[in-house]
This record gives C-alpha cells, sequence and structure tokens, in this order.
C-alpha cells in the first residue's frame, strides 16, 4: 500500500465570526407606492374586507327596529321611570350602533389597493370621521326616540322628559363607540393587514399597535 504525499502549504484560513454566520433573512420591505395585497395573509384578509357585512349592519338595525317597538309598545306604558328611560337607552344604542356599525361594515379593500401606513409613517387618521358619526349618533339619538314615541303622556314631569333627551343622548355616544370595540370583518380585517405591514420586521424590531379609531 502506497501512502498518500503529504499536501504542503499554509493550512485553510479561518472563516471569521461574521463569516460563520448564516446569511440574513430578506427583509420585509415595500415601495410606498406599493399598496396591493403582497402575502397569502393579506390576501386572504382583502378577500374578508372586500364585502359588505350585511349580517353586522342587520344586526343592529333589527336592534333599532326592535326597541322601538320596546319602547311604544311596553316601556313607555310602565308606571316605574326607571323602566320607562330603558326606551330612549335601548334606542340610542341601537341607532349609535348602526351608524358606526354602517360605516365601519363598508369594503375597506380592494385588489389591487389594500392601505397600509407607508415606510415613512401613517399619514392618515381615521379619528375625524369616527367623531363626527359620533356626533351624529348623539344628537340625533334623542330625535329617534321621540319621533317614533308618538303622544307623550302627560302626567309625564318636565324632569323626565328632559332627562329622556340626555339619557338618548348618551345612549347614542356609547353605541356608536361599540363597533369599534366589536368590529364588522371589513373593518377587522383593515386592521389586521395595517398590523401586519407594520408588525414584525425579519431580523428587526417588533412594532405594535394599540386602540385606535
Amino acid at each position: 500500500m502506497v501512502a498518500s504525499p503529504a499536501v504542503d502549504g499554509p493550512p485553510p484560513p479561518t472563516p471569521s465570526a461574521t463569516e460563520a454566520l448564516p446569511p440574513d433573512p430578506p427583509a420585509y420591505v415595500y415601495a410606498a407606492s406599493d399598496i396591493r395585497p403582497r402575502q397569502r395573509r393579506e390576501i386572504e384578509l382583502c378577500e374578508r374586507a372586500a364585502q359588505f357585512d350585511w349580517l353586522y349592519t342587520g344586526t343592529a338595525f333589527a336592534g333599532f327596529i326592535g326597541s322601538i317597538a320596546m319602547n311604544t309598545q311596553v316601556l313607555k306604558h310602565s308606571e316605574t321611570i326607571g323602566v320607562r328611560m330603558l326606551g330612549p337607552t335601548s334606542i340610542g344604542l341601537f341607532w349609535g350602533a348602526f351608524l358606526s356599525g354602517g360605516y365601519l361594515s363598508l369594503p375597506k379593500c380592494d385588489p389591487t389597493w389594500a392601505y397600509g401606513p407607508p415606510p415613512e409613517g401613517a399619514i392618515r387618521a381615521h379619528w375625524p370621521l369616527a367623531t363626527a358619526i359620533t356626533l351624529l349618533a348623539t344628537v340625533t339619538a334623542p330625535a329617534m326616540d321621540y319621533i317614533f314615541l308618538g303622544p307623550v303622556k302627560l302626567d309625564w314631569e318636565v324632569s323626565e322628559r328632559t332627562a329622556r333627551v340626555f339619557v338618548g343622548m348618551a345612549g347614542g355616544l356609547v353605541g356608536s363607540l361599540i363597533p369599534y370595540v366589536l368590529p364588522p370583518r371589513p373593518w377587522a380585517a383593515r386592521k389586521e393587514i395595517e398590523r401586519i405591514r407594520v408588525g414584525e420586521v425579519a431580523g428587526g424590531p417588533f412594532v405594535s399597535y394599540g386602540f385606535a379609531f
């Protein structure tokens, strides 16, 4: 058996610590004008957000009609002031939920346009329109109560009639905020798309967002 000859020469260079590391994964970057859905998850969410949520809006409207019927047929004729006050409260709640929920149920995405904060930062705020809808619901809720209430009973005190106005306004205010806590599908899907676009970046920090209109 013939032994293999020894190989003369310097040993191979030892890789540095930087060269020994695996290559970095591709970063999740996009151009400011790239507004279409890019990932499979974004595409799925966009399909969900592209359809009007009839169930959510229809449920709020059905609750509004039901609260009117309950107010005029039952609550109005109660001998207890507290029970009678449930009428404007329920009407205001469902009226506000119908207005805000109807807006949030509108399609919020398109296969060629899925809004998300651009790389340089968010440039659009949702709170002005949300505030306008909330004010509209707050102001018009007492009118919804009195329009469908019918003749006011003569034994009602002026203080009770005045209280019905403010109770209805409070109901409209709270009801208009409920869809932001329990959002319809289009709005929830859109906020999820925005969270993905400002979320975890491969090899970088994690940015989260809180409650926002």
